[in-house]
């Protein structure tokens, strides 16, 4: 459960990936090391800067879309202000959605395959 009083307006913000030409926004998973699937959220955009770097894209989430997320993704738990391991961060903006692969800065034994 994530501790309500920390969130800032009712809202969690959420790693994504760049978004592809199709413009459908793909969640950022983890898989941890005992094999659950995990959310990483974020208290306030400037903790997801800072624990993520400041070129990282994210969407804001409310209590419903996290009801939503879990629904669509089975994630098992949720990683509060987590920081990303060292290069994994997106310390600058793509240029150009195209000049990056999605998830190609995460180590693959972070991310989980978004889900299609």
């Amino acid at each position: 459960m994530v501790d309500q009083s920390r969130r800032t307006g009712g809202l969690l913000y959420v790693p994504t990936l760049p978004r592809s030409g199709s413009g459908q926004v793909q969640l950022e998973l983890r898989t941890l090391p005992d094999g659950r699937l995990a959310l990483p959220a974020y208290t306030s955009p400037a903790e997801l800067a800072r624990c993520c770097g400041a070129g990282q894209p994210w969407g804001a989430v409310n209590a419903d879309g996290m009801g939503e997320i879990k629904r669509s993704t089975g994630y098992d738990v949720v990683l509060l202000d987590g920081e990303m391991p060292p290069g994994a961060r997106r310390e600058s903006v793509p240029r150009d959605p195209g000049d990056e692969e999605p998830g190609s800065h995460i180590p693959m034994s972070f991310l989980q395959k978004p889900f299609e």
